[in-house]
């Protein structure tokens, strides 16, 4: 639904053609020290693992993130989580970034031996940024990948299967730098069915959205005149925040109460359309509701006119 990679070759085509190796924009030679953002929600503790350091757009290290590799099981199939953790001040972008982020992207080339699923994330944050709202995180977030192993590898407990991929993202503060990992691991089988890890895999996968359900779920979603109107019902509803993820280039601007109640909250949210109309697209709903989130898929109707 969403083509993630184009996005980001688009956006760095732009900053180095737009923008100019010279931008103040960027700056090739920072380096901070890295010291995690202790007044971010803490994510459990896992285990001694190699932490990697990303290398910026300019191949040098960039000390302002670090990242591990945790492997598994989850719902019967292998899964890897990606812990990333950001020095004070900086954050990453959602899959849908908003206006002016980098989304994260994955190349699997070289892990030969397995076929990688589409990516899971946990809710975002909000970002006010110049040109618009972005979405993403900052202090310590958990990607999740599942992945299948292809039948051409061995299939035994001791056989080594190699994970080796790259993950670009954005990572801003005053700046914005495209950053990258790689990841260069050798697991087992064995690794996997008896993960070391699994109990903190457990407790970072139970922070993912949900699928709706009568207790919390997106009842409705309008279009008319550039506004969306987002219905969210539920049970004892006190403080719901939602988040939208469409195709590249839409836009969504901060949502606006336009009426509450226990068991409904109205939303208006000024949208603009990459392909100009919303009506009859799919859109994706994080809704944040105290400690519980959901994730739902629901298409656009048309707001009638009160006079219909």
């Amino acid at each position: 639904m969403f083509n993630r990679k184009f996005s980001l070759v688009l956006t760095l085509i732009f900053m180095l053609s737009g923008i100019g190796w010279a931008s103040p924009l960027y700056a090739p030679e920072y380096t901070p020290e890295y010291t995690a953002d202790t007044d971010s929600q803490s994510l459990p503790e896992t285990s001694s693992h190699d932490w990697y350091v990303p290398t910026s757009l300019y191949g040098k290290p960039l000390e302002a993130a670090r990242a591990r590799l945790v492997t598994g099981v989850h719902e019967g199939a292998p899964v890897m989580a990606l812990r990333l953790e950001m020095a004070a001040g900086w954050h990453s972008y959602w899959y849908f970034p908003g206006s002016a982020g980098i989304s994260p992207a994955f190349e699997w080339s070289s892990s030969s031996q397995i076929s990688a699923g589409e990516p899971l994330y946990l809710p975002p944050k909000r970002f006010n940024e110049p040109s618009g709202p972005t979405y993403g995180y900052d202090g310590e977030t958990v990607i999740f990948v599942p992945f299948m192993v292809k039948d051409t590898f061995k299939k035994t407990a001791e056989t080594a299967l190699h994970l080796d991929f790259t993950l670009t993202l954005g990572l801003c503060k005053e700046i914005c730098v495209p950053a990258s990992f790689t990841f260069s691991e050798r697991i087992t089988r064995a690794d996997i069915n008896h993960s070391s890890e699994q109990i903190w895999l457990n407790e970072a996968l139970s922070a993912l959205p949900k699928p709706a359900d009568d207790n919390l779920f997106v009842k409705e979603v309008l279009f008319s005149e550039n506004v969306l109107q987002v219905s969210v019902a539920g049970v004892n509803l006190t403080q719901p925040e939602i988040f939208i993820a469409g195709r590249d280039g839409d836009f969504f601007d901060m949502p606006e109460i336009v009426s509450t109640s226990p068991n409904l909250w109205v939303f208006k949210v000024s949208a603009t359309p990459f392909d100009g109309d919303f009506i009859g697209r799919a859109l994706e709903f994080i809704v944040q509701e105290e400690s519980r989130s959901i994730s739902q898929i629901r298409h656009v109707q048309p707001k009638k006119s009160v006079y219909e």
